[in-house]
């Protein structure tokens, strides 16, 4: 795509040759540089620990092994939850209880409520034997327009004729519709079931409690209940702050369903995720040690407790793999070794005992005063893991806001100046800038500099695009 940002003047004469005589010296000084710090490091390990149990297995390692005195003593820690007891066919199937809350005002009239009806019927020819499906449809008024039941050939029936009768009119009321969910499942708990509830909306709420705070809130209830909300939002006009906020709240994943296109095998993963899950209502709770600074899990909401932080990431299903960075500040002041604390990860399972699992000591950091210590601690892969998953997750929802709100040239901006500080200290690091990283930022650039991402509908869609696709870059694994 074309790049509408002026192209720099370029250097001529003595000046051209003195700038290229300037930039060969530091390529050649940072690359000894680098060469003498891999050697330094001598093939070592990077630092790591593990633990867990049968059901749950847990590690963390750490980016880089030290941190520099008086700098801000970032350092990212890698944390692997993986689910155990088998996988693939040797996994016992769990049933679902699935329940919809679908939403039918009249902001969803036209596509969006196509598509919502065609998300609502991909979901039920997903069910297999033992699963269960119900439907909630709000507006201005909540119904429960199918109860509780068991997947059949005559209840299918049913369901698709009381589905192609709903339309698009009235109000919001959404907080209604999530009350009526959750009570469905309430009322329906049975051992050896799987609760799930997924959201389908504009989220454009204006009725009842339609306030941020008071629609989390409800969304949350699925972490007390122990079961999985995800949330889908539906065309180019919904609301992504509302719906990945429900899906936040509710420990489950966020869709972005712009078309039919798109619809197609995204429900089948969270079926397979969930007749094999192995442990739910996940709960993380990290306690830094003294002068750490917790600031951030793969972009999922910290709740502080007591000196410790938590955050929930759902459920985990037999052989899954989910991977979320934490961004830690150490305190530099001094040297020596530093204690970033400890973790445990709380959950149940399918059957409804809970268990606990614990890494009673995250891996171990130093704080040096030299940079050539510092930069030697560096371990490539990990770094560069960090950097595509969490940073530049991270970026990509931030420039979907920029871009969404009509600010593309502060978009770009933030792309250069997260490109040039990352480049900065990859050269310092390894002496070469990762190509993987680089060629993302790259393309990423060119799609938001394009002249078309200014036109209003491009750009809105872009930016949701965009939002989504950094949220899933931070929970690798999240979604199966």
């Amino acid at each position: 795509m074309t790049d509408p940002t002026p192209a720099a003047p370029r250097p001529h004469g003595l000046r051209a040759r003195r700038a290229a005589l300037a930039l060969l010296l530091l390529g050649i000084t940072l690359a000894f540089g680098a060469a003498a710090r891999l050697a330094m490091r001598g093939g070592t390990t990077p630092p790591r620990v593990s633990g867990g149990d049968a059901v749950v297995g847990l590690e963390a390692h750490l980016d880089r092994s030290s941190v520099l005195r008086g700098s801000d003593g970032l350092v990212r820690v890698e944390l692997v939850l993986r689910g155990g007891e088998g996988s693939g066919k040797s996994t016992p199937r769990v049933p679902t209880d699935l329940v919809v809350v679908l939403d039918r005002s009249g902001s969803m009239d036209g596509q969006p409520i196509t598509l919502a009806l065609a998300a609502v019927r991909e979901l039920i020819a997903g069910l297999g034997d033992g699963d269960r499906f119900a439907l909630v449809s709000y507006a201005s008024d909540v119904t429960l327009d199918i109860a509780l039941e068991a997947a059949s050939p005559g209840a299918r029936g049913r369901w698709s004729h009381r589905i192609a009768s709903v339309v698009a009119s009235g109000g919001t009321h959404m907080a209604s519709g999530l009350d009526l969910g959750h009570a469905v499942l309430a009322e329906a708990v049975t051992a050896g079931q799987v609760p799930r509830l997924i959201v389908i909306s504009d989220g454009l709420a204006n009725q009842g409690d339609y306030s941020l705070e008071g629609l989390r809130s409800r969304a949350g209830r699925a972490r007390a209940g122990e079961y999985v909300l995800s949330a889908v939002g539906i065309g180019d006009g919904f609301d992504e702050t509302v719906m990945s906020a429900l899906a936040d709240s509710g420990t489950g994943n966020f869709y972005y369903l712009p078309d039919l296109q798109r619809l197609a095998g995204v429900f089948a993963d969270e079926f397979a995720a969930a007749r094999e899950t192995v442990a739910r209502a996940m709960s993380v709770r990290i306690a830094p040690g003294a002068g750490v600074r917790v600031a951030g899990a793969g972009g999922y909401p910290l709740e502080p407790e007591d000196g410790a932080v938590r955050f929930h990431p759902g459920d985990l299903f037999a052989g899954q793999e989910r991977r979320v960075w934490l961004t830690l500040h150490a305190p530099t002041e001094s040297i020596g070794d530093v204690s970033l604390g400890e973790i445990q990860v709380e959950f149940a399972t399918p059957g409804g005992e809970h268990h606990r699992v614990v890494l009673a000591a995250l891996p171990q950091l130093a704080c040096v005063a030299d940079d050539a210590d510092y930069y030697a601690s560096f371990d490539a892969d990990r770094y560069q893991r960090a950097n595509l998953r969490e940073s530049v997750g991270e970026l990509k929802k931030s420039v979907a806001r920029k871009l969404a709100s009509g600010r593309q040239t502060e978009a770009v901006a933030e792309l250069d100046a997260y490109r040039a500080r990352s480049e900065g200290e990859q050269l310092r690091a390894f002496g070469q800038v990762q190509k993987e990283e680089a060629r993302a930022v790259e393309e990423l650039r060119d799609t938001v500099s394009a002249p078309a991402a200014a036109a209003p509908a491009v750009r809105n869609k872009l930016g949701k695009q965009l939002f989504e696709s950094g949220r899933d870059d931070q929970r690798a694994g999240a979604k199966r």
